[in-house]
């Protein structure tokens, strides 16, 4: 944590206000950044934490209110915007098989499946996944640390929940996006240094994503009614790509096509 301070703004980040939330958790739309056409920027700096619930039965009252209590504690430490703390929880088709009662008829929860057949992939099995995202490294970094139990403040806020209570952390990954990122990282395993990435490019294949109206709005994906109204899908993807062999298929395409 103290290695990665430099990374952060010299002055505390904004805090929260839980009432202040949008009810829905992946309604970003509003509190992230926009370029000059209303692209949305997502945040540049992404924690996902895959987590296992203790136990094999379906959570207890206390394990559910141990982790609201550690949610609303970023809550109160973060404001809810790219400057400050988005966050969310996903749930895993898998963690609904620990309830005896089954969801109602209209529900279906399709376990994951590949998508095409030359894929083999391997799929994500643990029952919950969580969400950090921030402008700021630092922000990211404490909030991890304080869910984790390694941190009894964030951003000035006492903790008294922790998931580690409750829930093993399965597996950790880390992501970034935004210009000039890309550029700095370049030493990154599977980078090709033959040509140096854009300054002005957010990714490393030099493209920029996330323009309006290339995807469905927030209000398109929530879901209207039933026990799960208000929340939507959330789909996770770790790709592996030959660069060099995807150029070389495109050549060809083109060829082809003249």
């Amino acid at each position: 944590m103290s290695a990665c301070l430099e990374l952060g703004d010299s002055e505390p980040a904004p805090t929260g206000n839980p009432n202040a939330k949008p009810a829905r958790q992946h309604a970003w739309r509003e509190s992230i950044r926009h370029d000059e056409h209303g692209n949305s920027q997502l945040p540049k700096h992404q924690t996902l934490l895959y987590i296992n619930f203790d136990g094999d039965s379906h959570p207890s009252t206390d394990t559910r209110s141990t982790l609201e209590r550690a949610l609303t504690v970023l809550d109160r430490a973060y404001e809810w915007s790219y400057e400050g703390l988005l966050h969310l929880i996903a749930y895993s088709p898998l963690y609904f098989e620990r309830f005896d009662q089954p969801l109602p008829e209209n529900v279906v929860l399709p376990q994951p499946r590949a998508l095409s057949p030359f894929e083999s992939p391997t799929f994500d099995t643990q029952d919950a996944v969580v969400h950090l995202a921030s402008d700021r490294a630092d922000v990211v970094l404490e909030a991890e640390q304080a869910l984790r139990g390694e941190q009894d403040q964030a951003n000035g806020v006492s903790v008294d929940a922790w998931i580690t209570d409750i829930a093993t952390i399965d597996s950790r990954r880390t992501g970034f996006v935004g210009a000039g990122l890309p550029a700095n990282h370049q030493d990154a395993a599977g980078i090709p240094d033959s040509e140096p990435v854009p300054e002005a490019s957010p990714l490393f294949m030099g493209f920029e994503a996330g323009f309006r109206g290339n995807q469905a709005t927030e209000d398109y994906v929530t879901v209207q009614d039933g026990p799960f109204a208000g929340a939507t899908t959330k789909m996770i993807a770790n790709l592996r790509q030959r660069l060099i062999q995807s150029c070389e298929s495109i050549c060809q395409c083109r060829l082809n096509l003249r």
